[in-house]
């Protein structure tokens, strides 16, 4: 079995993936999605629907080299040619897998989703550092 079909199974129990078309490009329009997977044997009309999901937002399309019924036995949903990602250690744990088993494409999405994972964690350690100040407060000495 691949290791990134084991990301995929641990996003499940996680709740970090959403399958279906109907879900994944709900939390794709809404910012919400890091990457949407499409199966290799999606219909073309869905490979055009999932372009024109992704076009205006920062989700990375991938489309994945398996079949809709693996992805349908790692994630329990029978038929699904879409899935979405929302966490984003998971998109790059996955990313990175797909990376390293085939390389060529899957390594410039990685770096993409490794970027992106980098300025979200610098955010989050400046907001922590800013927070720190605040929690303790400042104390003024008494003028006598």
């Amino acid at each position: 079995m691949s290791k990134a079909l084991n990301y995929l199974g641990i996003a499940r129990k996680s709740g970090g993936i959403e399958t279906g078309e109907d879900n994944s490009s709900g939390l794709v329009k809404a910012g919400k999605a890091r990457i949407l997977l499409v199966a290799k044997d999606t219909s073309d009309g869905a490979k055009r629907r999932a372009e024109g999901y992704v076009y205006e937002t920062g989700t990375i399309l991938v489309e994945v080299p398996f079949t809709k019924d693996e992805i349908a036995g790692i994630t329990g949903k029978s038929g699904c040619s879409m899935a979405a990602i929302t966490d984003i250690g998971l998109a790059a744990a996955f990313l990175k897998a797909l990376a390293e088993e085939l390389g060529g494409d899957y390594t410039e999405k990685y770096e993409k989703i490794k970027a992106i994972q980098q300025r979200i964690d610098k955010r989050k350690a400046e907001k922590s550092k800013s927070a720190v100040g605040k929690k303790m407060g400042i104390r003024r000495k008494k003028s006598v």
